[in-house]
């Protein structure tokens, strides 16, 4: 299946909120599922900057057991005598580099939600956002890991949940803050990522690129399945 990503494009950013909106999440596991009702009972079912920094803390995880389990896969193939098979040593490599470009994304949104709620003088306590992020960090990164190792992809599968969770939530929030149309934004990050003109903006280029995350979560899972 051919996907439409979005990164590079200039595109109608309220016209992506409503195809999303419009568009169903995809099922998510019990992994996911479970963690769902989590992020609900410590944070709130109300949408909040502060609860989707959590959100950004646990993103970049999956990515980084990918690229882990591929170095280890790697380092398997180029310790034995045997010559290396390299249409394998090829899709390995493929996956590194996704995990890398995926952190990447994933920390620059981490990292303007993180300056967005420190300039509007939100307070974080130590307790929701300094311990719980990294015991949930640890577990998801471990169950990942786990479920690459058994079998990658279920792996991906999972992923892409989860950023189809995230996408539809981030464009949630900009459609229930309208005021955030008006509210000019600005951060050092900007340097880094693509500059919005508005908060709520931003949060929508945040939501296409869950969507693309999502989209490449998929083509992997089809890969690994044969389309199935």
């Amino acid at each position: 299946m051919a996907y439409e990503y979005t990164v590079g494009k200039i595109l109608n950013l309220r016209e992506e909120q409503e195809k999303t909106l419009k568009t169903p999440c995809l099922k998510p596991n019990v992994i996911l599922q479970g963690m769902y009702i989590t992020f609900d009972l410590f944070y709130g079912p109300k949408r909040t900057l502060p609860k989707f920094l959590v959100l950004e803390i646990l993103a970049r995880y999956p990515y980084w057991a990918w690229e882990q389990g591929s170095y280890k896969k790697l380092s398997r193939i180029y310790a034995r005598p045997a010559p290396a098979d390299q249409e394998t040593v090829k899709q390995l490599l493929q996956t590194i580099q996704l995990g890398r470009d995926s952190q990447d994304n994933e920390q620059w949104h981490m990292l303007l939600l993180a300056d967005i709620i420190q300039q509007k003088g939100i307070r974080l306590g130590w307790l929701k956002h300094g311990l719980l992020p990294r015991i949930m960090a640890g577990v998801y990164y471990c169950l990942t890991r786990l479920i690459y190792w058994i079998k990658p992809a279920w792996s991906f599968s999972m992923n892409a949940a989860f950023e189809s969770h995230a996408e539809h939530e981030y464009m949630a929030m900009a459609q229930e803050n309208t005021g955030w149309d008006e509210e000019e934004v600005h951060s050092f990050c900007f340097a880094y990522y693509p500059r919005q003109n508005s908060l709520n903006d931003l949060l929508r280029r945040i939501a296409l690129d869950e969507r693309d995350h999502m989209f490449h979560s998929l083509e992997e899972h089809e890969r690994l399945t044969g389309g199935s």
